[in-house]
């Protein structure tokens, strides 16, 4: 019996004990889900809405532009891009598995890319965790071949997003700029200011220059994903954040003004063109040759169509109008007359020697473009008809120092401070510019000769002799240049740039260079500039050119008496200013005053490369 009692109780022991840890196994577990269901609860709900709930950014419409009529240039339009979103990060491993040759091959091929460019925009997609734009505005088949294969390319989407478009394409394109991608590079700096990959960003013109302006705030909404990173519903317990669109803007450009120029300016390969208004410095128009077409960086330009558009040195991107830098030729007499009146060394009916062709100085022999010579001239007529010899003998009478303040009193040699990037500052050389370059003293005799006609070291953009004629039309008044008139929802322009002070010369003085000016027109080297009805003040220039063909400049007001337009143009290698460029300003002049006549048979210069040069335009 002894043995049948110690089996027992050993049974029974046993039995307590499986017990026990069989209920300390449940208390374990028992603790562990009080853990987390209790405790971690927060922590792992998060970590489940991280893996089923995505936050997709609404991107923001850019403000729209517009012209100082209303008419609209520029807005965003809804389109459809095909975009690579990042796995989920607890699908990794997939995503490595699936992202392979043939998936990048297959994207490649929908989308019309190259697979070197799909493989970088997925690499830099899945390091930043971003989505990326792989093509903008996709037409409806590539949509179309993008939803049927979804299941099969993981990854791949199409999205509604804002497309910029430039309603009048290459219209006014260096003036209003364009807007592109951000790229790899930028985002380090622009992400603490709120960008994205795949945001577009202000690249040149007034996108750039108001880009805070114009960029609106982007929206956002949750949406329910499944394990490969699909949408699959959006999140209904909260309501999306909608984006604001950016501020509209209104430009001073007056569209049928800018049409005029750019249709004066066709044909010319390389060139500029300003209209300004000289009440209040507002553009009216600009033009750029040879231009190019925004839309196509809206939509994503390729390498090599970017490759294309830099071959040959024409640059599209160069906004001639403000970066361009030119010799000023004959059109600077017009800053010597109001310099040599205003020193008193000369009145407007001084005559000096006549001119015969050519003036001796220094044993040189300095020419005048009219090889027979003008004859004797006053001031005025010395003007009028772009006499260099009279000019010669200014030249060292008014003297470098007193040149110099005239021309930077009119703007020359300064930015003006438009509301545009990257403007150039021209070069106006002083006494120290000279002895810095040649040593102190050694100034060369002929050196006012040169600079009192507009040549030599002078350099000058387009909007500067705009500008400078501008002043001119209101007898030395400053106004500050400026593109844009209005932002819609902040009020008027206003430029925070001092205004430069009056060019200071006597009354006489500023009457006699605008009688001058209006002589140049009506029977000087600028009668193709005539409109009739309308009294034009405008000179001509040629400015040699060292590598090839002059260059053609024309600077004009009108009316005459209360100007409300000034202008100036300048072709490349166009030979001379009366034949090529007076007729542009008579074709802006007339769709201004006269746009009834435009139907009518209006002289226009034809293309540089075939104008016969004449004996009697400058």
């Amino acid at each position: 019996m002894q043995p049948s009692s110690q089996a027992r109780r050993f049974r029974e022991d046993r039995s307590r004990v499986l017990v026990l840890a069989i209920l300390a196994g449940f208390g374990l577990i028992a603790l562990g889900l009080v853990r987390l269901q209790v405790s971690q609860h927060q922590q792992y709900l998060d970590l489940s809405n991280e893996n089923h709930v995505r936050l997709e950014v609404l991107r923001a419409p850019r403000g729209a532009i517009y012209d100082r009529n209303g008419h609209l240039l520029v807005d965003s339009a809804p389109s459809f891009s095909v975009v690579f979103r990042p796995f989920p990060v607890e699908s990794v491993s997939q995503a490595r598995r699936v992202i392979n040759d043939v998936w990048v091959a297959r994207v490649a091929n929908l989308i019309g890319s190259d697979t070197t460019e799909v493989r970088r925009q997925v690499k830099s997609a899945s390091g930043g965790g971003q989505l990326v734009v792989l093509r903008r505005n996709a037409p409806f088949e590539v949509r179309a071949a993008v939803e049927e294969t979804r299941d099969e390319l993981p990854g791949i989407e199409v999205v509604v997003e804002p497309l910029r478009h430039y309603a009048q394409g290459i219209l006014a394109a260096h003036l209003l700029g364009y807007a592109g991608e951000i790229n790899d590079t930028e985002m380090d700096s622009l992400t603490t200011l709120g960008y994205r990959s795949g945001d577009l960003i202000g690249r040149s013109g007034v996108e750039r220059s108001y880009e805070e302006m114009l960029r609106g705030q982007d929206g956002a909404e949750f949406v329910v994903v499944n394990a490969a990173g699909q949408r699959v519903s959006t999140l209904t317990e909260g309501p999306p954040r909608l984006p604001v669109p950016g501020h509209d803007v209104v430009l001073t450009l007056d569209l049928k003004i800018q049409q005029a120029m750019e249709e004066a300016m066709e044909g010319v390969e390389r060139g500029a063109a300003v209209a300004i208004d000289p009440r209040d410095g507002g553009i009216l128009a600009l033009v750029s040759r040879p231009a190019f077409d925004p839309n196509e960086f809206s939509v994503g330009i390729s390498f090599d169509r970017w490759r294309e558009m830099m071959d040959g040195g024409a640059n599209p991107l160069l906004n001639r109008a403000i970066q361009g830098l030119y010799p000023p030729g004959s059109t600077f007499k017009t800053v010597s007359m109001v310099a040599a009146l205003n020193a008193g060394i000369v009145r407007a009916e001084t005559r000096l020697q006549p001119c015969y062709g050519h003036y001796f100085f220094g044993g040189r022999s300095f020419a005048c473009w009219k090889h027979e010579g003008h004859g004797s001239l006053d001031f005025i007529g010395a003007l009028q008809n772009s006499c260099d010899v009279y000019f010669y003998q200014i030249g060292p009478r008014l003297g470098l120092d007193r040149l110099e303040a005239m021309s930077r009193a009119l703007g020359l040699g300064e930015r003006s401070g438009i509301d545009l990037p990257q403007e150039k500052k021209g070069l106006v050389p002083s006494r120290a510019w000279y002895d810095r370059r040649w040593g102190a003293g050694k100034m060369r005799p002929g050196l006012m000769l040169n600079l009192i006609i507009g040549q030599g070291e002078l350099l000058t953009t387009p909007l500067q002799l705009a500008d400078m004629i501008a002043q001119v039309a209101r007898d030395g008044v400053a106004v500050q240049p400026h593109v844009v008139k209005e932002i819609r929802g902040v009020g008027p322009y206003a430029s925070t740039r001092p205004l430069r002070p009056r060019a200071q010369a006597d009354p006489i003085a500023w009457q006699a260079v605008r009688t001058a000016l209006e002589r140049v027109v009506e029977a000087g080297t600028a009668t193709l500039a005539k409109v009739p009805g309308v009294t034009v003040a405008g000179k001509t220039g040629t400015a040699q050119n060292a590598h090839g063909r002059d260059h053609a400049l024309f600077v004009c007001y009108a009316p005459a008496d209360h100007p409300t337009i000034a202008m100036a143009f300048v072709v490349e290698n166009g030979g001379h200013g009366g034949v090529t460029c007076a007729p542009m300003a008579a074709r802006v002049l007339r769709a201004m005053f006269l746009p009834d006549s435009l139907n009518a048979k209006t002289p226009v210069a034809p293309a540089p490369a075939v104008i016969t040069e004449t004996p009697d335009a400058d």
